[in-house]
């Protein structure tokens, strides 16, 4: 097991650059989860520390050494990829020896490892089959067990469950993540899943056209977005994201917005000023919808669009003015579609970032300030 430093990697071909100056610490043990859209620059971030893609500039150390210009015979990691990369002309137990084979590894010890690895990932009444008479799930585990089997510095898995429907893809991401706990050896996850990121990662590095956006732990990153990117990419449904403006009103101030109006207390308005435009974010499930004919505490009427049932929870989509937002709420089968609903923020939470540069300017997201 060991540590993975990555200072100010830079990947470029010819004049584009899709890795820009990425720095990160991932600790021994840590499973550090790169999430992001396509073309983010994430899985070629990984390919660099698994030496499969050269670095233009910057050091990446595993452990104590310096990796950098190393082969990826070298480094003592082991990767999974998405298309599982299966000999079709192997057993699965001819794929997981493969290695151990490559290496040198005496019978006994490729007997004893590989049996092991089966019996950890619970294909071990697999071994003699091929990989075409396997499910994807069993040859995702295949692909796992041939990684495990090395007993590496640290685990490097792109984008391992894309391929598998959406059942099995939490059945297999489960597996990982008590896979991870189990052996406790360093893991770096790439997916574009931000539900993976949050429920798999110790901590999660959020990265957009080739920057690092933000690096903290799931929750962390949730209540405390770094800007709009950040806080629009992480959570289900999105993150509600209105243009406003900051007006003064009493002894603090007051959001402005079409079809809206929020007053914020002197505690809660510190350090913004007025005249300021901003975007407001809000989260789907800190609105609550008030009862009918309620009256006091009423920053949003809006009219009901679109009501989607989803089980123990309904999502509504809410339109007044040039104002759109989606609520999530317990289950509530008396809301139709054209109703009046009435609104406030939850404990009253909410995101303000600056219109222009969408940083975060305050963040309100656990408690009532």
């Amino acid at each position: 097991m060991a540590s993975i430093e990555i200072r100010n990697v830079t990947k470029k071909f010819g004049d584009l650059t899709v890795v820009d100056d990425v720095s990160m610490s991932i600790d021994d043990g840590e499973l550090m989860v790169f999430v992001g859209p396509s073309g983010c620059g994430k899985s070629t971030t990984l390919r660099m520390v698994a030496g499969l893609e050269t670095t233009t500039a910057g050091t990446i150390m595993i452990g104590d050494r310096d990796v950098t210009r190393l082969d990826p015979k070298d480094r003592n990691i082991a990767m999974v990829f998405q298309n599982y990369a299966l000999y079709a002309h192997k057993s699965v137990y001819g794929n997981l020896a493969f290695g151990l084979r490559m290496r040198g590894a005496s019978k006994a010890e490729i007997d004893k490892r590989v049996r092991e690895a089966a019996a950890t990932l619970g294909i071990d009444d697999l071994l003699e089959r091929r990989p075409k008479q396997l499910s994807g799930g069993q040859r995702q585990r295949v692909a796992l067990g041939r990684a495990l089997v090395r007993d590496p510095d640290a685990f490097l898995l792109d984008e391992p469950l894309s391929n598998l429907d959406a059942k099995l893809r939490v059945r297999m991401r489960e597996e990982i993540g008590s896979l991870h706990s189990r052996i406790g050896t360093s893991m770096i996850y790439v997916t574009h899943d931000q539900v993976e990121a949050m429920t798999l990662g110790n901590r999660i590095a959020v990265m957009k056209d080739g920057r690092l956006q933000q690096v903290g732990a799931p929750l962390e990153v949730y209540d405390n977005p770094a800007n709009q990117f950040v806080a629009s990419f992480i959570g289900s449904p999105e993150m509600n994201q209105v243009d406003a403006r900051l007006e003064a009103a009493g002894s603090g101030l007051r959001l402005m917005g079409d079809g809206f109006a929020i007053d914020l207390s002197t505690a809660r308005s510190a350090g913004l000023s007025a005249g300021a435009d901003v975007v407001l974010g809000l989260r789907p499930e800190h609105l609550e919808v008030l009862p009918d004919g309620a009256e006091d505490g009423v920053e949003f009427r809006m009219r009901v669009d679109l009501v989607e049932p989803m089980g123990a929870q309904t999502l509504l989509l809410c339109r007044e003015g040039g104002t759109s937002l989606r609520v999530l709420i317990s289950r509530n089968d008396g809301i139709s579609r054209g109703d009046r609903v009435a609104m406030r923020l939850g404990d009253g939470r909410y995101h303000l970032f600056d219109a222009a540069s969408g940083t975060t300017l305050k963040s309100i997201g656990t408690k009532v300030i």
